[in-house]
């Protein structure tokens, strides 16, 4: 089962997402976290959480060759998740994790130029859409809100009309402890188990579990 955290854009929270996810799900079942970022994030992250002793770390695979990424791909299963973060960019890569998910997610936050980037987005995925012989579904998570900002009626309007987006009902604001928790190597959970930032992310997570079917 594979779930692609993706977006053509960078800077809109993929890898923190994907970092959380990875991290939670685990928990319950058997996870992979494929780092297509060219920073390598997550793979930095990751280095941290093996300091501390009580926290499992995630399996984490890098892929130097497109070739090496489709031999990974064409061995998915329904006994593991595997969750791909991608990177910023358009590549190879990044259009197959695309075109082989089950589920695509795409955060988008209410800064300017959002409705831009998920415009230049969806060109991506009408040229995929051919390769498949159909449209590409894509479920856009409202990320990095403003709590005091709820105006996003254009972009809405947008993803509401578009055939290939569909909104999640989870949300997620930002919260200062997606950051400090990552680069303390744990997930918001570990961090503060009460927080609001704990909240949404379970809210996605099962939201996510209730998508895909799984228990």
């Amino acid at each position: 089962m594979i779930i692609v955290v993706s977006h053509q854009k960078g800077g809109v929270g993929k890898s923190t997402i994907a970092w959380n996810l990875a991290t939670l799900l685990q928990e319950r079942y058997f996870v992979e976290l494929i780092d297509l970022d060219i920073q390598k994030t997550l793979t930095y992250t990751n280095e941290l959480r093996k300091k501390i002793n009580n926290l499992k770390p995630l399996d984490i695979k890098n892929f130097e060759t497109p070739q090496d990424f489709k031999k990974y791909i064409n061995k998915d299963s329904d006994k593991k998740i595997s969750i791909i973060d991608v990177g910023g960019f358009d590549s190879s890569m990044n259009r197959l994790a695309i075109v082989v998910a089950d589920l695509i997610i795409t955060p988008v936050s209410d800064k300017s130029f959002e409705l831009l980037g998920i415009k230049t987005f969806e060109k991506i995925l009408i040229q995929l859409d051919s390769l498949v012989e159909h449209k590409i579904k894509v479920k856009v998570l409202l990320n990095n809100l403003n709590p005091q900002k709820s105006k996003l009626d254009d972009l809405k309007t947008f993803i509401t009309k578009s055939p290939h987006f569909e909104l999640l009902e989870s949300v997620l604001r930002h919260r200062i402890d997606f950051d400090k928790s990552a680069s303390e190597g744990k997930n918001v959970v570990e961090y503060d188990a009460t927080s609001k930032a704990t909240k949404e992310i379970n809210s996605l997570i099962e939201e996510i579990k209730l998508i895909l079917n799984i228990h």
